[in-house]
């Protein structure tokens, strides 16, 4: 799981260091991984100003630039060649200077001649600093930036990335306000939940949705919800939306698609989008039927199988349900009315569909770890205002099939349950203030606690597991390891006192250089017959040898 620091604090209100957050995290058992830091990798990359630029007296594709850049502290004018082909005088681009390391290939630049004329230095793609793809020109900066400013301020690159190590047990943070939700709990800031408010739909859906299950598969899908929104428009997402995307490593693809893949992963709530256009009648959650073929979104057609939940229309598989969606439906730029599906599945069949197809994808590693069910209509408000927001458009009412599957759990909790398990000997109220951050009901409840569990926590069975959540956020440093007693059914030492004696002689005698001789234990006859063995004493000979070696 990665994630920005600036991602982080949009949940997470504080204060805390870089530094602390990380010492935290892995504290409450989120372990980091690694911090990319890729202002460092940046540092010594900064905006340069093309003063002039001129054809190559030896190469139709290569101009001489004149190019003012901050060199060892000082901006100086220095000349480079270069085969841009949008290389012009008077733009801004980023400068890399001689003693430069170039991030996608690991060349060191030197001052060199390129087909006799010397060049200091490179202007860059944005390919060779590994930003994106783009390879066809160097980078063409808009707005009045400063000779010297670093790259990484410039091309918003300053924002370090954090990995942690989820563990299975823990879906609720494979979302950023998962993460931020623990941060808050251990005393690192405020939470800030957002504003998940109902979006009033001004229409009734033309885009209805069913369940089609027989009575044993009715887990596969349990709720079902979407909504359309016409008069969209679709295109690039902002500058914003795309930098934390491609920060962890997704490529932007278009702003429909980019809100769904943000959501998923700031709320671990995978969302998929459908052009409306594309879609024939209304849209069902059913199991597969055999020789059905799907055209999913990584480009490869997948056999169905009946064991398949699957998103469909009339006319075809629309999608894998919780694993992938399809091409057929897709969103492009060209998308005017957009139906926004938001659905719990079945983990285990989402597991077993994604083992079976061998797709990897980021709604199943969530989907098959399980997702909050009481997420789902939430998370279908939260996408749609962003997509107001960025897109615009006119939300139709909410169209829902089936409904969220009751996870209620309550747990009856001895506090002194933690100083039993754990050694450490809390108060009572320091158990409840824990369990309440972390989004636990807890009320009193005779001589114990009545603990409800959250919808995001399927992990949390019993008071072990709240004893677990209360010492990990109090800090697992305070649990002290402790011997356990000697009972009697453990043995005393039973070596002599003339083989202890022995023990120490070898020793003291290796500690003076001299080395022992071990000898196999088994060897052969013709061997042991050297040395008195074999048919001189048959009576150690063994009956059923492994090898005629032994």
């Amino acid at each position: 799981m990665k994630f920005t620091l600036s991602w982080l604090k949009n949940p997470l209100e504080t204060d805390a260091s870089l530094d602390e957050i990380v010492a935290k995290l892995t504290m409450l058992g989120l372990e980091v991984e690694g911090v990319e830091d890729p202002a460092k990798k940046l540092g010594i990359f900064s905006v340069a100003k093309v003063l002039e630029a001129g054809p190559h007296p030896d190469a139709d594709k290569l101009q001489v630039l004149k190019v003012e850049a901050l060199v060892e502290g000082e901006v100086k004018q220095l000349q480079v060649v270069c085969g841009a082909p949008n290389a012009r005088a008077g733009m801004t681009g980023i400068f890399a200077p001689p003693g430069a390391t170039i991030p996608v290939n690991g060349m060191v630049l030197k001052p060199t001649k390129i087909r006799g004329v010397e060049s200091n230095g490179m202007m860059c793609s944005e390919r060779e600093l590994e930003l994106s793809d783009e390879h066809e020109g160097i980078i063409d900066l808009k707005g009045d930036w400063k000779v010297g400013t670093p790259a990484a301020e410039v091309l918003g690159r300053d924002d370090p990335v954090i990995e942690i190590a989820i563990t299975p047990n823990r879906p609720d943070c494979l979302g950023v306000y998962g993460v931020a939700r623990d941060l808050a709990a251990a005393g690192l800031g405020r939470l800030l939940e957002g504003d998940l408010s109902p979006v009033p739909g001004t229409f009734e859906s033309p885009v209805g949705i069913e369940l089609d299950f027989p009575a044993e598969a009715e887990n596969a899908c349990p709720v079902f919800a979407g909504r359309l929104i016409r008069g969209v428009k679709n295109g690039p997402s902002p500058e914003w939306l795309q930098t934390y995307l491609k920060a962890v490593g997704l490529r932007p693809i278009n702003a429909l698609v980019d809100i769904t893949n943000f959501i998923s992963l700031d709320r671990a709530r995978p969302l998929h989008v459908y052009d409306a256009a594309k879609l024939k009648g209304d849209i069902r959650a059913r199991l597969g039927r055999k020789g059905e073929k799907f055209l999913a979104l990584d480009g490869k057609e997948y056999e169905i199988e009946p064991e398949f939940c699957v998103i469909a229309d009339d006319a075809q598989v629309l999608g894998l349900g919780g694993v992938m969606g399809g091409e057929a439906s897709g969103s492009t730029d060209e998308t005017v009315d957009v139906f926004v599906e938001s659905a719990y599945f079945d983990p285990y069949r989402t597991a077993r569909t994604g083992r079976d197809t061998g797709i990897v994808s980021d709604a199943r590693y969530r989907f098959e770890r399980g997702v909050d069910p009481e997420f789902v209509l939430p998370g279908l408000e939260l996408a749609t205002k962003m997509i107001l927001n960025l897109c615009g458009g006119e939300a139709s009412n909410l169209v829902v099939a089936g409904k969220v599957p009751d996870t209620k759990k309550v747990i009856a909790f001895d506090p002194g349950r933690i100083e039993k398990l754990t050694g450490l000997a809390l108060p009572k109220s320091e158990a409840v203030t824990i369990l309440s951050a972390l989004g636990f009901g807890v009320s009193e409840a005779e001589a114990k606690l009545s603990v409800s569990v959250p919808s995001w926590r399927p992990d949390v069975e019993g008071e072990a597991d709240l004893v677990e959540e209360v010492v990990r956020v109090h800090g697992l440093s305070e649990v002290k390891s402790a011997a356990l007693p000697r009972l009697h059914a453990v043995a005393k030492p039973v070596l002599s006192p003339r083989q202890r004696r022995e023990r120490m002689a070898r020793r003291a005698l290796a500690a003076r250089g001299l080395v022992e001789a071990v000898n196999w234990s088994f060897i052969s006859e013709a061997e042991a017959s050297l040395f008195g063995g074999g048919n001189a004493a048959p009576g150690l000979k063994l009956a059923n040898p492994i090898s005629a070696e032994m």
